[in-house]
């Protein structure tokens, strides 16, 4: 975007209802696009943190952790993780105090 933003769109399927569901935010860097430290919003003026705690060297993985221990995503651009990776990063999660027992487990098909 002209005011240095970047467009935020989330996907996904929801099993239950057969259909899928998208959110379209915004988001803007903390301190600067070298920094992987963002706030993003999907619903107006409200921002909440999105901070990228790792990411793999060919950037297919990463591990980004939001404001408070509430919020923390795994993401993947393949449909599976390898398993050291994904072992890696709930590693750190628990060390920052997330309890990793309760994540959500996206179906990939």
């Amino acid at each position: 975007h002209a005011d240095g933003s970047i467009r935020v769109d989330n996907k996904g399927f929801d099993y239950k209802k057969n259909e899928w569901k998208e959110s379209i935010g915004k988001a803007k860097f903390v301190k600067g696009p070298e920094v992987g430290r963002l706030k993003v919003s999907f619903f107006g003026p409200f921002y909440s943190g999105y901070n990228v705690i790792a990411i793999d060297p060919a950037y297919k993985y990463a591990l980004v952790v939001g404001n408070n221990l509430k919020y923390l995503w795994i993401l993947s651009r393949e449909k599976t993780i390898p398993e050291n990776v994904k072992e890696d990063y709930l590693k750190q999660a628990t060390a920052l105090g997330y309890n990793v027992d309760e994540l959500v487990w996206t179906k990939q098909d």
